[in-house]
């Protein structure tokens, strides 16, 4: 969220809103168990606009 705002000039609150709706999470990590490692991915058609 802090990337989208840093470098699309989203506002906090529509940086909120689009990783509500349209992230993907991924468990990306799973080697340090119980402390898994998720990341979060957001089409790139989405923000082809900003």
């Amino acid at each position: 969220m802090i990337s989208l705002m840093a470098e699309r000039s989203f506002i906090r609150d529509e940086a909120y809103v689009l990783c509500s709706v349209a992230g993907n999470l991924r468990i990306s990590e799973i080697v340090d168990e119980p402390n898994y490692g998720v990341s979060m991915v957001i089409p790139t058609q989405l923000l082809e606009r900003y």
